[in-house]
């Protein structure tokens, strides 16, 4: 089922975005890269966007783990999202949220959303090994996996606003994007036709 407004980067328009010039850098930091010239910019540079941006943004940096398991039936799995589950003392005494998303490559990939502690994002990270175990024993219990295992643990970093708002602000001919809070990927094209509105309202003034 093709759902043209769901969290779906659609791929025959950035390849036409690609035919049209669109100059992509890969593994550069915009810091190390020869002045630009351009009417407009848009800054969406997740944890690193306080880097790029004055005044700040009222963003909080966490370092969040990520486990893949093979699930026992090829078939994709719906996401699931368990509220307010119980984990040992080990990772968090209170209520937290575990959730799982079907991934092409493992068959699941499973996580606590806003597990992680702050971290600074300069520096590399590794997966917390208690939330591994936490995630490991929740997915377990819920999900029919192939190997009680994790076959990879990454970790990942979230960039939250203090009520999980997005951030979507013009600032002159500068738009700041700070979608995040772990829930930016499913918005991605109302994120980006925002963002659009936003550079067509800067290029007016």
């Amino acid at each position: 089922v093709f759902q043209p407004e769901a969290g779906i980067v659609l791929a025959d328009r950035a390849l036409a975005a690609f035919g049209r010039g669109l100059d992509i850098r890969y593994n550069a930091r915009v810091t190390s890269l020869a002045d630009v010239d351009a009417a407009c910019f848009v800054v969406a540079a997740g944890a690193w966007v306080n880097d790029l941006v004055t005044p700040a943004l009222p963003v909080r940096v966490t370092r969040e783990t990520v486990c893949y398991f093979r699930l026992a039936d090829a078939r994709p799995m719906p996401a699931l999202v368990s509220l307010g589950a119980r984990v040992p003392a080990e990772s968090r005494p209170d209520g937290i949220v575990f959730y799982a998303l079907s991934d092409p490559l493992h068959g699941v990939k499973a996580s606590i959303h806003h597990g992680g502690v702050e971290a600074n994002p300069q520096q590399p990270g590794a997966p917390d090994e208690a939330q591994v175990r936490a995630i490991s024993r929740w997915a377990n219990e819920h999900i029919a996996l192939a190997n009680s295992t994790a076959v990879d643990a990454q970790s990942c970093l979230y960039t939250t606003t203090a009520d999980e708002r997005f951030i979507l602000e013009r600032r002159g001919r500068v738009v700041v994007v700070s979608a995040c809070s772990g829930h930016g990927f499913k918005f991605a094209p109302a994120i980006g036709a925002s963002a659009a509105a936003l550079v067509s309202e800067a290029m007016r003034h």
